[in-house]
């Protein structure tokens, strides 16, 4: 499978595979690359921190009699991964400080001839050197390869270079400059060498492993991985967990490669792809709430429509609105947009009440016909909690149950979080980060000890107050997604300024969402508008 997702290593896949369609024209097919041998094979793991794909051929093969090396500048590792592919030989990267690294592998590899691409000045000891033309007659006539290919990628980036992909010379338009054919002082030119015979793959359907790959991975790694025959799935984050895509890639394989950093060990990959295999998806598929999906959900409570649009209609009914909000939303995501219900489940009240607590609690049963409604749609449900004086793990706790449903998550709104002597609407409450810290401690062990997949925690804000002591909320438990939903309203550049101030000093860990007013906000965000704000929002909610 080839599961290509938008990104860095997504254009540089995106090459890769249309030059993998190339026909050979010389009517030749040399010798191949040798794979690694079965017994060395399993959940592996290549990190290339250097970006040169040393350690991918090393994972990957055992022999290549020709090997393709490119200079570090974009331009030059974009063309030579198209040539690896069109060879079927494996590439690397000259990088400063790597040419003993380079000249050890390839000399591990016996490799023949080096086909350099770029401005290359590595000479390897034992193999004979060519430099590729810069035109595409040029690199057909040494490689015996028709780089023609009719394939429907539209122009990309990688890094700071344009790469157009079109019909009858996908690799070869770099940067819209015409490509020079000097071949460089002292490097052997086309007709001073023999023409390079193509190889066959390492491995052959069934047989190849399944290789994973992302955004940092080196450009080397990805296009060795293609040339071999892997079954090559790029994924949106290095966790086989990330959306359905990666969790499909892994299902059924028995050899997985993951080629890149931050990865994590061999035994951490091998343990994220049985949660992928084993712990129910969430909507829009995987075990991660983000970056796989982004929400959009509209917020209230069933005990009344002044808190919010869910209260002004009937679950299905609320469930068909906020689908019509999905539609409009999606064309400015590039990933999946999940619908979603934010549920009031308990309100501040302005009475203390029996409790002494200043807020009303209602048992869950009340919630279950809306959240019954979005989940059966295939969204997500969301329960907010306004704790007036009570504890809020206390609060959370009485949504237990369900809480342990894989679409579940909470949201806490410390707006309501009273002290001492305080009431609901006569201030703005607050919570410290140790209170937090107990939601996200009780949170996280539920989802492990329940097994299901990352549950998504929203903490609301509007002024800087709401929150003490931010900086030392734990964002370490990975059972959790926790985002920090911006609840400003007004004027945009009001909204705007609040959405700023509430950045500043946010862990990176910590992703943001938005809010927008029906009636508070003057005007309300188009869904242009608000998928343009910066950073984009991963959850937009609508009161």
């Amino acid at each position: 499978m080839r599961h290509i997702k938008r990104g860095v290593g997504a254009a540089v896949l995106a090459i890769c595979l249309a030059s993998s369609t190339v026909a050979c024209t010389s009517g030749s097919s040399g010798e191949g690359p040798g794979a690694r041998a079965a017994d060395e094979q399993g959940t592996r793991v290549a990190v290339d921190t250097d970006g040169s794909g040393v350690e991918a051929t090393a994972l990957l093969l055992n022999t290549a009699p020709v090997v393709v090396v490119a200079a570090p500048d974009a331009a030059a590792q974009a063309r030579a991964a198209s040539v690896a592919v069109g060879l079927r030989a494996p590439m690397l990267t000259s990088v400063p400080g790597g040419d003993a690294e380079l000249a050890e592998e390839i000399a591990r590899l016996g490799a023949e001839r080096v086909l350099r691409v770029g401005d290359v000045s590595f000479e390897p000891d034992d193999a004979d050197v060519v430099d590729a033309p810069g035109d595409r007659a040029g690199l057909e006539e040494l490689t015996g390869v028709s780089f023609e290919a009719e394939v429907d990628v539209p122009e990309t980036r990688i890094d700071d270079t344009t790469v157009h992909l079109s019909p009858g010379a996908p690799a070869l338009m770099t940067s819209g400059t015409p490509l020079s054919r000097d071949t460089g002082a002292g490097s052997a030119g086309v007709a001073d060498a023999e023409p390079i015979e193509t190889g066959s793959p390492a491995w052959a359907g069934d047989e190849a492993p399944t290789v994973l790959v992302h955004d940092g991975t080196p450009v080397a790694a990805i296009a060795t991985a293609v040339a071999t025959g892997g079954a090559v799935s790029h994924l949106r984050a290095p966790d086989p967990r990330v959306d359905g895509g990666s969790v499909e890639a892994v299902r059924d394989a028995e050899v997985i490669y993951a080629l890149g950093p931050d990865w994590g060990s061999e035994e951490e990959v091998a343990d994220r792809v049985e949660k992928a295999r084993a712990v129910p998806e969430l909507p829009g598929g995987g075990q991660l709430v983000f970056p796989g999906r982004r929400f959009v959900a509209a917020y209230g409570s069933p005990i009344t429509p002044a808190l919010g649009i869910l209260g002004e209609q009937g679950p299905e009914e609320s469930v068909a609105r906020v689908q019509r909000l999905v539609e409009q939303y999606q064309p400015y995501s590039p990933e999946q947009v999940v619908p979603a219900f934010e549920i009031i489940g308990t309100v501040a009240s302005g009475a203390p009440g029996d409790d002494g607590n200043f807020t009303n609690e209602w048992g869950p049963e009340e919630f279950e016909p809306l959240v019954d409604a979005i989940t059966a749609a295939g969204g997500y449900a969301v329960i907010d909690l306004q704790p007036g004086m009570a504890d809020m793990v206390d609060q959370a706790r009485i949504f237990e149950d369900l809480l342990k449903r894989p679409d579940v998550g909470l949201a806490l709104d410390p707006e309501w979080k009273l002290k001492p002597g305080q009431q609901p609407g006569a201030q703005i409450g607050s919570v410290d980060a140790e209170e937090i810290n107990r939601v996200v401690d009780w949170l996280a062990d539920l989802t492990r000890e329940s097994g299901g997949p990352q549950k998504l925690l929203i903490l609301h804000q509007f002024s800087t107050a709401m929150i003490s002591n931010r900086e030392q909320i734990d964002t370490s438990r990975p059972e959790l997604a926790i985002a920090l939903h911006a609840d400003g309203h007004g004027t945009p550049d009001l909204k705007l300024g609040t959405w700023d101030a509430l950045r500043s000093g946010l862990s990176p860990d910590i992703r943001l969402a938005w809010k927008n007013f029906y009636d508070e906000d003057t005007p309300t965000f188009t869904p242009e508008q608000t998928m343009a704000v910066e950073p984009r929002p991963w959850f937009v909610s609508f009161q």
